[in-house]
């Protein structure tokens, strides 16, 4: 049975998003301790998933525990997972603490006032595809220099490009999570089905964002993989491609 007031209120919802995001990049800029900034991050981005937009979270206590247990370590890593949406960041931004992203640098952030002062405050790295940055170098001092409690960095390989398969996560084109021998904690995003998957042929990003909104009670399974280690042998390429491997199988067992 179709929900009207689910499709009545979505404008408003939008509005109120809008709103929202803008007044809390505003007091982020402002907020200087590390705690208030890991509560506002988590606070609104579980509003904005589940009560704005509709979408239940599904992780196991086990691999919650299993996040949490190396965010309090000292091991030095990143989190790679698949990427297919634009929810794939809110949804983890909802689910986990202290979780900083490797971000490509898009014109839409300057229309929410998001900015190399806010990226720093959620221990993020922007891409300027424009520019050479050194991403690589500023990746692996980010890894290096992280100490038990600070955000996790998190980067996707797959940069939103549909799997070949529906039953596959997509492939790892990019090697910028690979170049260093990094330690990886896999992150897996399982949706549904493929509503929420952005259609670069048919949509733009705008119109991506948008639909997110339609959806009434969706649900995401998010799991997290044991850590994986570089071998010493292995070429960044074979390293890239081993993590990709490891990762579907654990996507095709959720």
């Amino acid at each position: 049975m179709i929900n009207v007031l689910h499709y009545i209120l979505i404008p408003f919802k939008i509005i109120l998003f809008v709103v929202l995001i803008i007044l809390g990049i505003y007091i982020l800029k402002h907020t200087y301790n590390d705690g208030n900034i890991t509560t506002l991050i988590i606070v609104f981005y579980k509003f904005v998933v589940h009560c704005l937009m509709s979408y239940n979270i599904e992780i196991s206590d086990e691999d919650y525990k299993k996040y949490m247990r190396y965010l309090y370590s000292d091991e030095k890593f990143l989190c790679v997972f698949n990427h297919v949406s634009i929810i794939d960041g809110f949804a983890l931004l909802s689910t986990f603490p202290k979780l900083g992203f490797v971000l490509n640098k898009h014109k839409f952030y300057d229309y929410i006032y998001y900015d190399d002062v806010t990226n720093d405050k959620t221990h993020s790295i922007f891409v300027d595809i424009n520019k050479k940055t050194n991403v690589t170098n500023k990746i692996k001092q980010t890894v290096d220099n992280r100490i038990s409690g600070k955000p996790i960095l998190s980067i996707s390989p797959s940069n939103c490009i549909l799997p070949d398969n529906i039953d596959n996560i997509s492939k790892f084109i990019k090697t910028g999570a690979f170049v260093n021998k990094t330690k990886i904690l896999p992150i897996l995003i399982k949706f549904q089905d493929c509503s929420v998957i952005y259609n670069y042929d048919n949509e733009n990003i705008f119109q991506s964002f948008f639909k997110l909104f339609l959806l009434e009670n969706y649900n995401i399974k998010i799991k997290v993989g044991n850590m994986i280690n570089a071998n010493k042998n292995e070429s960044i390429e074979e390293y890239r491609d081993r993590v990709y491997n490891i990762m579907n199988q654990q996507y095709k067992e959720m």
